[in-house]
C-alpha cells in the first residue's frame, strides 16, 4: 500500500537586514540555490545606511525563483518589528527566518519543509542547526555550547533558523516589538506560543552556516543584549 501523500505547503522566507550589504547578498545567494525554493522572500532593510538599498534594488531585476519583497523602513527599531512587517508582507502558511550573517544550506528548506508536511495540527514552529561558516574562537564556543540551536526540549527556537505557522504567529501577536536590539524576542516568541498551547518541534537536517564575527568586544556585546532581551520578555 503507498503511504499518504503529503499536501504542497507555500512557504515563505522572511530576512531582516541592517547595514549588511555583503552579508545580505550572500544570504539572498544561499536562498537562490534552495533545492526547495520558497513561494517569496522577504528582506526588510531595517533604515540601512550603507549601500543595502541598492544592492537590494538590483536583486529586484533579477529573474529568480521566487518573488523577492523589499521594503525599507525610515526608522530602524530593530529585528522584531522588522520581522514582524515581514510576515504581514509574506503570503505563505508557514513563515521561514534566517538572518542576514547566514547562508542556509542548499537542503534548508526542503528539510524544513518535509518536517511541517508531516507536522501534527498543534505543532507551530520547527527550529533547525546553526553552524560556523567557518572557524574560530567565537564560531567555536557558539557551537560547541549550542548557543544558536535550539535547547534538546524545543522549548524555543532561534530565528536564525526556523520556520513559524503563520496562524500561530499571528494568534500570539508575533515578537515582541519592546526589544529593540537582537535577543530576547526568539524564546519570547516561542513561550508565548507554548503557552497557548501550541508545541514546537526541531528538525537536525535543516542546517544554517553562520558567519560569526571574530571581535571580542562584539562576542561580549551579543551576550549582553542577549541576557536583556531574555530579561525583559521573561517580565512580561
Amino acid at each position: 500500500m503507498g503511504g499518504t501523500e503529503l499536501r504542497p505547503v507555500a512557504v515563505s522566507v522572511v530576512v531582516p537586514t541592517h547595514n549588511r550589504a555583503k552579508l545580505v547578498d550572500r544570504c539572498l545567494r544561499a536562498l537562490v540555490a534552495q533545492l526547495h525554493p520558497p513561494s517569496d522572500v522577504v528582506v526588510i532593510d531595517d533604515a540601512s545606511s550603507d549601500s543595502t538599498q541598492d544592492l537590494l534594488r538590483a536583486w529586484q531585476q533579477r529573474r529568480l525563483p521566487f518573488c523577492l519583497r523589499v521594503e525599507r523602513v525610515a526608522r530602524n527599531a530593530g529585528p522584531a518589528r522588522a520581522r514582524k512587517r515581514g510576515v504581514e508582507l509574506a503570503r505563505g502558511e508557514w513563515i521561514a527566518f534566517t538572518d542576514d550573517d547566514c547562508e542556509p544550506e542548499s537542503g534548508w528548506l526542503r528539510a524544513l519543509v518535509n518536517e511541517a508536511q508531516r507536522a501534527k495540527p498543534n505543532v507551530a514552529g520547527i527550529g533547525g542547526r546553526v553552524l560556523p561558516a567557518s572557524p574560530g574562537l567565537v564560531a567555536d564556543y557558539m557551537t560547541i555550547h549550542g548557543i544558536l540551536d535550539p535547547p534538546p526540549s524545543c522549548k524555543y527556537l532561534v530565528t536564525a533558523n526556523c520556520i513559524f505557522r503563520r496562524s500561530g504567529f499571528l494568534a500570539v501577536g508575533g515578537f515582541d516589538e519592546a526589544v529593540t536590539k537582537l535577543g530576547g524576542e526568539d524564546p519570547g516568541l516561542s513561550f508565548a506560543i507554548t503557552r497557548a498551547g501550541h508545541a514546537l518541534t526541531c528538525c537536525a537536517e535543516a542546517v544554517v552556516r553562520h558567519h560569526y564575527r571574530e571581535i571580542a568586544i562584539d562576542f561580549l556585546r551579543t551576550f549582553f543584549r542577549y541576557g536583556r532581551g531574555v530579561r525583559l520578555v521573561m517580565g512580561r
